[in-house]
């Protein structure tokens, strides 16, 4: 007997809605206000499957009563004559998240951006909410852009059933407004092979790199030994940037030429990693990393490029 979570009809089905599906189906029936047979429609499912996954992975139903009640007097919401509680009305002064989050530039804003460049994604489902995901393994990271968000929404975990695989943590949330103003920033659905450096403004580019750093950056350190120099200890340092975008990759290396007179780098476009050694990596450590409060990096990461540099 499959797992239910191991099944191809779950996989697919994430694939397409890009979600876990216990979170897809609570969303869709206890924040879109669908039923079991709407909600099979959805997902190409029988009624009954989609009724009996409810059951298995543990999902709340709401009562059937509370969707008749909803479908004999919503006519009397429309004409008037019958108006809502205040305590169940939204109020749109105190959202879920700071949906303004992206409109003006801050160090918070770039840096989460940043992030968002490395380890985030945008997509629209099949009814038009328009929705942006946080996903990493570092759950450390996706407390920062909650808190950043001002976000009342709940951090998931999938666990993973490889000992040599990590849980992943993600966080999403819709607002229709938050997707547009990443549009104009330059995001797209699908983003790992077509965006580039959004305009960040130069106060501020500092921040929106140590950010994708946090979410696709790396640094190793050790010693070698030099045969030029009679096999004598060497240490080394190395800073590297990845993406499946390459374009992407010499924009960086373009700004940081430019504001830390840094190197070139090297960018291995079929591994898709930009690389810095020794002394380019110091530079850059004291670029990312001056003067920038606590809630502005990854505590691990920060660690270990100190310990690197020192």
């Amino acid at each position: 007997m499959h797992i239910l979570e191991h099944t191809k009809r779950f996989a697919r089905i994430e694939k397409r809605f890009n979600s876990f599906l216990p979170e897809l189906v609570y969303q869709m029936h206890w924040l879109e206000d669908m039923k079991h047979r709407d909600i099979a429609l959805m997902l190409n499912a029988p009624r009954t499957t989609v009724t009996r996954w409810f059951r298995l992975l543990q999902v709340p139903t709401q009562s059937c009563r509370r969707f008749t009640d909803k479908n004999l007097t919503i006519w009397l919401y429309k004409t008037g004559k019958l108006k809502k509680n205040p305590k169940y009305v939204k109020s749109i002064k105190d959202p879920q998240a700071n949906i303004d989050f992206f409109k003006k530039w801050s160090a918070e804003m770039a840096y989460i951006l940043g992030y968002f460049a490395a380890d985030g994604s945008m997509y629209i489902n099949p009814r038009g909410a328009k929705y942006i995901t946080f996903s990493s393994t570092d759950r450390e990271m996706i407390e920062k852009v909650k808190q950043g968000f001002n976000s009342k929404h709940k951090i998931s975990l999938k666990k993973r059933n490889n000992k040599n695989w990590k849980d992943s943590y993600t966080l999403q949330i819709g607002s229709k407004e938050m997707y547009r103003d990443l549009v104009k920033l330059g995001f797209m659905q699908n983003k790992a092979h077509r965006f580039h450096l959004p305009k960040v403004p130069n106060k501020y580019m500092n921040h929106f790199i140590r950010g994708y750093f946090d979410g696709d950056g790396s640094v190793t350190y050790g010693y070698f030994r030099r045969k030029d120099r009679n096999y004598k200890m060497t240490p080394y340092v190395l800073t590297c940037f990845a993406s499946a975008n390459s374009t992407f990759l010499s924009e960086i290396s373009s700004i940081l030429m430019k504001n830390v007179n840094m190197g070139k780098g090297s960018i291995y476009k079929k591994g898709g990693h930009l690389n810095y050694s020794k002394m380019d990596s110091i530079r850059l450590f004291k670029y990312m990393y001056k003067d920038v409060p606590r809630a502005l990096y990854l505590g691990r990461k920060y660690s270990k490029f100190r310990n690197a540099v020192n």
